[in-house]
């Protein structure tokens, strides 16, 4: 509960006093309500709805939105999961934010002209 203090009793008859009354009960309210948008941070927030609120780091880097996740690198490489619209996609750029590879939600692998693609052959975990 935000406002844990109840209005008191108002004296019709003493409008002076009842005014004093209500500005004392304002001005709590104000301080319990600006100490508990002082103290909302990522301790006492248990789910947002990312349809609604975009989650964003402080640089940029890391953005959720709706059903989308994506991260950006300091040189513009880019990695996106999720979609829009019912599409789900997954994308990968490199620096400069040039597209390498995609792939839709038909499954289908798109390797773009400025990927190079390397083959290793050894052992896997």
């Amino acid at each position: 509960m935000i406002f844990s203090n109840t209005l008191r009793k108002l004296d019709y008859d003493d409008v002076k006093k009842s005014l004093i009354v209500m500005e004392n009960h304002i001005r709590s309210m104000q301080e319990q309500l600006e100490y508990t948008l002082y103290n909302l941070d990522s301790a006492n927030i248990t789910s947002l709805n990312t349809d609604i609120t975009d989650i964003v780091s402080t640089e940029g880097g890391i953005n959720i939105s709706g059903e989308m996740v994506s991260l950006k690198g300091s040189r513009g490489e880019t990695v996106i999961l999720g979609g829009t619209g019912g599409d789900f996609r997954i994308v990968l750029a490199g620096t400069g934010g040039s597209p390498a590879i995609y792939m839709g939600s038909d499954g289908r692998l798109v390797v773009g002209s400025s990927c190079e693609v390397h083959l290793d052959c050894g052992e896997w975990d």
